[in-house]
């Protein structure tokens, strides 16, 4: 009898062990040949001219990342801070082919932009999107990108918890799926696919005390694109600020208002380049911050006072929203100590 037990004990053990080792190691090669000739990988390049001992300098640098392709006409998304402040982009395929690209939106606190191919090709790999709401904690899911300039490179790993951003601009609550997942630089606005090839999220950050992944990373969860950037697609301002209060208006001789935002860079064909917004020339460092000096210091836009708040934020929205195409925008900056209104009309989507 002990003898029989024990081959009980045995068979189930090893039939317990073997069903472990086929859950953990699922396949996902015929998935990844499906969907991975819909993920591409982003080139941004960017300049900027600052003043030097050597005198003004114009400095390029440039940046990886990427992302995924959502319609037949070329457009994809990604994460904003792969793109938001580039002067060009280069979009590359799962056949090393090469396309110019343009930013429609650019969501800097959703982490979230559109792009579209310039003249796409006409067999583009278009991926489905998913709904992110019916997506639960432990599912599986599974990432596509570019870690370190290693495009194509597939991670997997499962949902590790749902988290709303903590950002208090926001004018719309923005949620985050957290996972343990690989990401590193370079994954940065690649899609989270479900078990199904369905995205639904775009990679956004890590927390790491390392700088790499420790399986703490985090996408856009898809329904905020389709909420903030496919619904109603918002705009590219390109702009690049450091918000100040009062006391730092005071020192830059900006005098009646209480809250501002410093340019530091503009990108070429954006709305703040339309708007003739100047960049910053002179770069510092004040408390381990870097920042440039020398750019002009936005105040008002459309007639009304920035306030760093909810509030503030959605006041400012509620105006962009109301400019139709084409119509005439204003701010107001400081310019050397002199208050400008900048004016340009609305572009066309």
């Amino acid at each position: 009898m002990n003898r029989l037990r024990l081959l009980v004990i045995i068979t189930v053990v090893s039939t317990l062990s073997a069903f472990s080792t086929t859950v953990m190691a699922r396949d996902y090669s015929k998935i990844f040949e499906k969907v991975d000739p819909s993920v591409v990988v982003i080139h941004a390049s960017q300049s900027q001219t600052l003043t030097s001992t050597k005198g003004r300098v114009n400095n390029t640098s440039g940046s990886l990342g990427s992302g995924v392709v959502i319609s037949a006409e070329g457009h994809l998304l990604t994460a904003a801070h792969v793109v938001h402040t580039a002067d060009d982009l280069v979009v590359e395929l799962v056949d090393g082919s090469k396309y110019s690209a343009r930013i429609l939106s650019s969501i800097v606190m959703a982490d979230l932009a559109l792009l579209q191919i310039i003249d796409p090709p006409e067999d583009l790999n278009v991926a489905s999107l998913g709904d992110s709401d019916k997506i639960k904690i432990g599912a599986e899911v599974f990432i596509i990108g570019s870690p370190y300039g290693l495009e194509h490179t597939l991670t997997s790993g499962n949902i590790s918890h749902r988290r709303l951003s903590l950002d208090k601009l926001m004018f719309n609550q923005v949620e985050f799926l957290q996972t343990d997942a690989a990401i590193n630089q370079g994954n940065s606005g690649g899609p989270m696919f479900n078990n199904k090839g369905e995205v639904i999220g775009i990679v956004s950050y890590i927390q790491s005390q390392s700088g790499g992944s420790e399986g703490l990373g985090f996408a856009v969860a898809i329904n905020n694109a389709k909420r903030l950037l496919l619904a109603e697609p918002g705009l590219w301002w390109g702009l690049r600020f450091i918000p100040l209060k009062e006391n730092a208006l005071r020192a830059l001789n900006v005098p009646e208002y209480l809250q501002g935002f410093l340019v530091q860079n503009v990108a070429k064909n954006s709305l703040a380049s339309k708007f003739r917004l100047n960049s910053g020339t002179i770069p510092i460092k004040i408390e381990g911050q870097e920042l440039v000096l020398g750019g002009d210091i936005v105040v008002e836009i459309g007639g009304q006072g920035l306030y760093q708040t909810a509030k503030g934020y959605n006041r400012i929205q509620k105006y962009l929203t109301s400019v139709k195409e084409g119509e005439l925008m204003t701010i107001t900056v400081y310019r050397g100590g002199k208050k400008i209104i900048l004016k340009t009309n609305k572009p066309y989507s």
